[in-house]
């Protein structure tokens, strides 16, 4: 028992996944969208995008408001969507 970790029954470990992207990043920054503080609904401040292929499909969430770093295949979806980004 020198080297094991005593859990309780409703514990478990999961191994951090490593990040499938090993390029570059670009900085970007998307406004915050106005709207929804009247009437008790919010809005999704997060710009949804999905890269897929064959083999997989992933999903990134960039937070509007705040400077985020993302791949470059993100960037190039977003520039896509947003020209003067």
């Amino acid at each position: 028992m020198d080297n094991e970790k005593v859990l309780d029954p409703t514990t478990s470990i999961v191994k951090e996944k490593a990040p499938d992207y090993q390029g570059p990043y670009v900085e970007v920054f998307l406004p915050e969208l106005e709207g929804g503080d009247d009437g008790g609904m919010k809005v999704d401040q997060y710009e949804h995008v999905t890269l897929a292929n064959e083999k997989k499909e992933t999903i990134y969430r960039i937070h509007r408001g705040e400077r985020v770093s993302v791949p470059v295949p993100v960037f190039i979806a977003l520039k896509e969507r947003y020209p003067k980004l």
